[in-house]
């Protein structure tokens, strides 16, 4: 496979990943019913579907400007951090399925709250 074929399928994989994560922070967000919650899974979602949109231009960019490895930004980070992100947020609707806000001690509301600022 040549590297123009490789790093389009890496492009692909990565937005396959986005929309995946973006996928299911909406459907976890729609069905929770904990409002301190439903924010930060919203706000994880609007900040993965930003990278999702700029991830072409980036990629774009990057192609014809040939940028220096040493980049300020390097996409790959910026990728991995919105998916970490994610990962976090998925973790925490798993760990508060059928759990309502009363239910929550204080240092998991503390948490939520440092996830939503």
């Amino acid at each position: 496979m040549d590297i123009e074929a490789q790093q389009q399928e890496r492009r692909d994989n990565i937005l396959s990943s986005l929309n995946a994560a973006i996928e299911a922070l909406n459907v976890a967000g729609g069905i929770s019913d904990i409002i301190p919650v439903k924010v930060v899974f919203g706000t994880v979602s609007v900040v993965l579907t930003m990278i999702r949109v700029s991830f072409p231009l980036v990629t774009l960019t990057d192609c014809k400007l040939k940028r220096a490895q040493d980049s300020m930004i390097n996409q790959a980070d910026y990728v991995d951090l919105g998916l970490a992100c994610a990962d976090v947020c998925i973790a925490l609707d798993r760990g508060l399925k059928g759990k309502r806000l009363g239910d929550l001690n204080n240092s998991v509301l503390e948490a939520i709250e440092q996830l939503r600022t």
